[in-house]
């Protein structure tokens, strides 16, 4: 074989294994580009994912805080309401203690309290009872702060019984509430 074939054949078999290392470096750039091209799908579908799924979660959550304020504000509204409406009924009450209806009805609280108390009782209240309750009951002081009723307590002292308007609203002002509220 003379010189000239032999480096031909070296140059063909040169340029064969060139165009193989070319055809293998192409086919693993494609694939390199074809698995990165697939990545980058799947992580642009992920990140669309995880932004849906927070945007929605949160909404939820805004959507969440302005239900609770609107209540919050609904509630507040009510009491402020329901304020108003305990204050003017101690207006009320206070006019009340004012009135003839109230002279009258001492005695059945006097009646009333001696009943619950087992007998004849002692009487604090305001000065301007005073003359209706002593024809009762034996009155202990007439600097009693109140609208209006009384605070009487048994003979021996051990019971009391406090029948002012203050007091008697303070224990029924749940049923005062739920009565107001029942009416709006």
């Amino acid at each position: 074989m003379n010189s000239e074939t032999l480096l031909k054949e070296l140059q063909e078999n040169q340029s064969a294994a060139l165009k193989r290392l070319e055809d293998e470096y192409l086919a693993k750039k494609e694939d390199v580009e074809k698995r990165m091209e697939e990545e980058r799908s799947h992580i642009l579908d992920a990140a669309k994912k995880e932004a849906v799924t927070l945007s929605q979660k949160e909404r939820i959550r805004i959507l969440g805080a302005t239900k609770l304020q609107a209540k919050k504000m609904g509630f507040d509204a009510t009491e402020k309401m329901l304020e108003a409406n305990i204050s003017s009924l101690r207006q009320a009450l206070s006019e009340y203690a004012e009135s003839k209806e109230y002279s009258q009805l001492l005695p059945r609280m006097v009646r009333y309290a001696s009943k619950r108390l087992g007998g004849d009782i002692s009487v604090k209240c305001r000065a301007k009872d005073a003359p209706v309750i002593t024809a009762m009951a034996k009155v202990l002081s007439v600097n009693l702060a109140t609208i209006g009723g009384f605070k009487a307590e048994s003979e021996d002292g051990n019971l009391e019984l406090d029948l002012t308007f203050e007091e008697l609203l303070r224990t029924h002002e749940e049923e005062v509430r739920a009565a107001i509220i029942g009416k709006e």
